[in-house]
């Protein structure tokens, strides 16, 4: 119960790599790799983590396993608004139980062939029920971002009475911006000042990760991210982007941040997917540079270009010379690879370099760069 109740208001995350992430089409988590993904994530310091949608296969023993590392995270599942997921969530002992609610009119009458009215029975209804099994009991707000804000507050006003101790926000289309999202955290935190809000934001427009900050910047206490930003279509706010930033720009740094390469990549290769060398955090090729007036800065001071040290996330800097590169770029990579070109000369060879990396349609490396100087020092 404890894992549950937090008095101080902090920025929290909570992964959901291995339901929402595992939604992805053609995605498949085994048993083996589900525990071996909590148990980087529990080392890193997430707080809570998602495990599944009631009714998986070996739920339960997935939960018992994870529950031995130390210190374990605090564990919720996915469930429908429905008794039977409720009776089998019942089953498993001590975890959250994240209760799925449309509140669009879209979702209310299209899916489930339902009216407002008899939805918010319905929910009030079944939220009881649920906190009879569960510490921490989370309304989950379906497609909020299309729903009226009326409705929202009413269908929490129920479910709070009913003993929800949090609620969810779910930007299911990705359709909101920053602004939108912290217009309804304020409108919820303003409502319900002593409940826990949560935010979960897709990517279909590229603003997850922004959506995720702004949630916490405007009051929230959790967002939820999965490694990679795994999830249906365009995934939701990535695990990585959004701890990287709480980490050097709010502070959090509880986290073990040297860690995410690696999950990241044991995630990557789990799910058949391929990590783009330039990716926010943990692309390989994330400090590679070859703009001059970018090689001259960091040579300077690292801190002029680099938002972060490359080494705290076990990134390599590497500077190469190319088309793109200025003389003073070429001066100090050249002192660096201990090689002496005439200052009469450097000139010429900048125009060569220049002249090769666009033939080749790439950066030279020092080894191509001391071949030119030698033909040049020949002539």
């Amino acid at each position: 119960m404890e894992r549950f109740l937090h008095l101080i208001p902090v920025m929290r995350l909570m992964d959901t790599t291995l339901r929402e992430g595992a939604q992805r089409w053609g995605v498949y988590f085994p048993f083996r790799v589900r525990r071996e993904i909590v148990r980087y994530l529990a080392e890193i310091g997430i707080e809570e983590v998602e495990l599944g949608v009631v009714g998986e296969e070996r739920l339960r023993g997935l939960l018992l396993s994870c529950r031995r590392f130390s210190p374990p995270p605090a564990f919720s599942v996915w469930l429908r608004l429905r008794k039977e997921d409720i009776e089998k969530a019942a089953r498993l002992p001590e975890v959250g139980f994240n209760l799925s609610v449309p509140v669009s009119e879209l979702q209310i009458r299209r899916r489930l062939r339902l009216d407002p009215e008899t939805l918010l029975k319905k929910t009030e209804e079944l939220v009881a029920l649920a906190t009879r099994y569960s510490p921490c009991v989370t309304l989950g707000l379906e497609d909020a971002s299309r729903a009226e804000e009326s409705f929202i507050l009413q269908i929490c006003r129920v479910s709070l009475a009913a003993g929800a101790q949090r609620i969810r926000i779910s930007d299911t289309l990705g359709l909101l911006h920053p602004l939108e999202v912290i217009h309804l955290v304020e409108l919820l935190k303003k409502a319900f000042p002593e409940t826990e809000v949560g935010f979960h934001g897709h990517n279909d427009f590229g603003l997850a990760t922004a959506n995720a900050v702004a949630a916490l910047l405007g009051g929230a206490d959790w967002v939820d991210v999965s490694v990679l930003g795994l999830g249906e279509r365009a995934g939701i706010a990535s695990l990585e982007e959004v701890l990287a930033y709480l980490y050097f720009r709010q502070n959090c740094q509880h986290y073990r941040l040297e860690l995410l390469p690696k999950l990241s990549h044991y995630v990557a290769w789990q799910a058949g997917e391929v990590i783009p060398e330039f990716r926010p955090v943990v692309g390989r090729k994330l400090f590679y540079c070859e703009s001059g007036l970018h090689v001259d800065g960091l040579k300077k001071a690292p801190e002029l270009y680099e938002p972060f040290p490359p080494e705290l996330l076990g990134l390599k800097r590497k500077f190469s010379l190319g088309a793109k590169s200025g003389r003073a770029a070429l001066r100090a990579l050249l002192e660096e690879w201990r090689l002496d070109c005439p200052e009469e000369k450097l000139g010429l060879l900048l125009r060569e370099i220049r002249r090769r990396a666009s033939e080749l349609g790439r950066p030279l490396g020092p080894e191509e760069i001391k071949h030119l100087l030698d033909s040049l020092q020949q002539k």
